[in-house]
């Protein structure tokens, strides 16, 4: 996860989720088809609230 200088995420390591996967098993071809698709919804989660 890639975190900007006010706070907020900007992307996610997908070196280190296909890492986390493959140790766990999950098959990387689906990840690799899902997780750009799914990565905005992610950020937006972890994102700080507007103040």
């Amino acid at each position: 996860m890639r975190v900007a200088p006010m706070g907020g995420v900007v992307g996610l390591d997908f070196n280190a989720v296909y890492a986390h996967a493959a140790a766990r098993g999950a098959d990387l071809s689906l990840l690799a088809d899902v997780l750009p698709a799914v990565e905005p919804f992610i950020l937006f989660a972890w994102s700080p609230p507007p103040s």
